[in-house]
């Protein structure tokens, strides 16, 4: 269960920068820019997956 824990924790830590700051300014580089709302919609998603995470990674310990 510690292992699968590691696992849910390390996609997380990934999925977050990736999803949070990646992906906006990946949108804006191929010139479809995202209004504000959606900005802050993509870096709460990011820290959302993080949380979610999280729980689930404290959940199997």
């Amino acid at each position: 269960m510690n292992l699968l824990a590691v696992v849910l924790m390390s996609v997380g830590l990934v999925l977050a920068p990736a999803v949070g700051f990646f992906y906006p300014s990946w949108r804006s580089i191929q010139g479809r820019d995202l209004s504000e709302r959606q900005l802050y919609g993509f870096r709460a998603l990011g820290i959302g997956i993080l949380l979610l995470m999280f729980v689930l990674s404290q959940l199997l310990i």
